[in-house]
């Protein structure tokens, strides 16, 4: 079972920034979440994040499990090169009651990463073996990478947004669900907000999808 993890706002440590720790934070830059990475070492790309706020990072080598302690994270990801210390990491994240993933054991972790496709930062199509097979993830991922994007139009991803927008304002203005469900699917199939959309003019879709939902009744 593929889940989403709601990380928004939330701390995620990352220790290692090799290949596989870098791969995971550019993974989580679209999550909306803390992130704080952790390893003895850093490259140009690291130092960018920091320098644009988009991470924290402690210059640090791993010599045991106490600086977990000082941290309250949802998400712990042990990428280091060294298998026993990743699965140190793991058994003390652990302990704090957070979920837990080392990229090199994916059976000793509570989850399989699976390889994703990251389509404007607006929608994510997982491929996942389970952890059996990661490299056959990345294959099967790289073969229909291009079919799946070329799939999606800029109206789609206008849509996503536009439906985050109305669908947070319709909590306060349509009391049950199954009448903002209504709704939503109303400003979906509205034939000005598509051309409005296909058009590149998302904020006057904007006010028409609110115009609809102060007229709703």
């Amino acid at each position: 079972m593929i889940v989403d993890l709601n990380l928004k706002g939330k701390l995620v440590i990352v220790v290692g920034a090799g290949n596989e720790g870098l791969k995971k934070i550019n993974s989580l830059l679209t999550q909306d979440c803390k992130i704080l990475v952790i390893s003895d070492s850093g490259d140009e790309q690291i130092i960018n994040f920091v320098e644009n706020g988009k991470i924290e990072f402690i210059k640090k080598k791993i010599e045991n499990m106490d600086f977990i302690k000082n941290y309250d994270p949802i998400l712990v990801i042990a990428s280091t090169n060294n298998r026993e210390l990743n699965r140190k990491i793991v058994v003390e994240a652990k302990k704090k009651r957070c979920f837990a993933y080392a990229s090199d054991d994916p059976e000793f972790s509570d989850f399989s990463h699976p390889s994703v496709i990251n389509i404007q930062d607006s929608i994510q199509v997982a491929i996942s073996t389970g952890g059996s097979s990661p490299v056959m993830a990345r294959k099967i991922k790289e073969s229909v990478e291009k079919i799946i994007i070329g799939s999606i139009d800029k109206e789609d991803i206008y849509h996503i947004k536009l439906q985050k927008i109305i669908r947070d304002a319709a909590k306060s203005k349509i009391s049950t669900l199954a009448d903002r469900k209504k709704y939503l699917y109303a400003v979906l199939n509205d034939k000005n907000i598509k051309q409005l959309l296909k058009d590149d003019n998302f904020s006057t879709a904007q006010d028409e999808a609110m115009r609809i939902l102060r007229d709703w009744k």
